[in-house]
């Protein structure tokens, strides 16, 4: 007998289409996160939670870093608010997303994550399991680990790993 898969918060409904199960509340507390992002990336270039959205291109040359910067700065600016515009969109429906909508909230998510990531410094052996209930940074560590959760959902989702 086959075990069927249980259901995770990003479920593919066939035709290219998709669904967030997550309850109203998670939904409104993603958006008011979402809604956070839209605001640091409307502060420009300078704030410093920016840092792993627009990476250093040219770490030896910053003349080029910078010339590449200039190019392509707005455009991924850009970019980037018009997939908030769709998540809020998909937040506040109650319709399915289509595949173009589910890339844009995986992005999002990716988003939320690198600014989030780049408050905490996390590096490449920091595990939120590691972080004791004391340290003043656990609910974003707690919340990181949650975007990562959510984010893997999606992409197995996307990828019809769901089934």
């Amino acid at each position: 007998m086959r075990r069927r898969k249980r259901e995770g918060p990003v479920v593919a409904r066939g035709n290219d289409t998709f669904e967030i199960t997550l309850s109203a509340e998670e939904q409104t507390t993603l958006l008011g996160f979402v809604d956070q992002l839209e605001t640091i990336l409307e502060m420009g270039p300078d704030d410093a939670r920016l840092r792993r959205l627009f990476p250093t291109a040219y770490h030896d040359n910053p003349e080029h870093d910078a010339e590449y910067q200039g190019y392509m700065r707005d455009e991924l600016t850009q970019s980037r608010s018009a997939s908030i515009a769709v998540v809020k969109e998909v937040l506040t429906s109650h319709e399915l997303m289509t595949s173009a909508q589910l890339h844009a909230f995986m992005t999002v998510l990716n988003n939320l994550r690198l600014v989030l990531g780049t408050l905490l410094d996390v590096g490449e052996d920091d595990f939120e399991d590691d972080i004791d209930e004391n340290d003043p940074a656990f609910g974003q560590w707690q919340l990181y680990g949650y975007l990562g959760w959510l984010l893997e959902w999606t992409i197995s989702a996307s990828s019809g790993e769901d089934n």
